[in-house]
């Protein structure tokens, strides 16, 4: 190598440490700007919610690999969890689904004993909504009385 080859790669290696060391102060300080409130998901979530809410996520991004699903929201209570579906177009849930459904996560979370599947838009919605709260830090006993609702509702189905 040269040494203005040298020179010129020094340069250009200062040029990109400056850059990424400017570029990260103004990350810090945009964070500090909204109250850092990116980070308020996961630091809001403590404990027991934050593990219910792992765990639905995790379940939810094993149904939504299958074919045919579209997008999936869960919510576990207990032992049991409610997953709501939606279908990709011209498709509908049939009750092999729902077995596979089951079947994948009975496999895959051994706290689980009952599951409980519904491609009803409202019910996803609301589904959506309380998981969305909750990774916005607030209380899972916030939303108890709602999930039993959903739970009643779709074990009458």
């Amino acid at each position: 190598m040269r040494k203005n080859d040298r020179y010129v790669l020094r340069f250009l290696l200062l040029i990109l440490i400056v850059g990424s060391i400017s570029a990260g102060c103004k990350a810090n300080k945009d964070i500090a700007k909204d109250g850092g409130k990116e980070n308020e998901i996961s630091m809001d979530v403590g404990g027991k919610d934050y593990d219910i809410v792992t765990r639905s996520e995790n379940i939810s991004n094993l149904v939504v690999d299958l074919y045919g699903i579209d997008n999936t929201s869960s919510i576990i209570f207990n032992d049991m969890v409610v997953i709501a579906v939606e279908m990709s177009r011209d498709l509908t849930l049939t009750d092999d689904m729902r077995e596979t459904i089951i079947n994948i996560v009975l496999e895959n979370d051994s706290g689980i004993r009952q599951v409980l599947i519904t491609d009803n838009k409202k019910t996803f919605n609301q589904v959506e909504t309380i998981i969305q709260g909750l990774m916005n830090g607030e209380s899972y006993d916030d939303y108890v009385k709602e999930i039993n609702r959903i739970i009643e509702k779709l074990k009458k189905e």
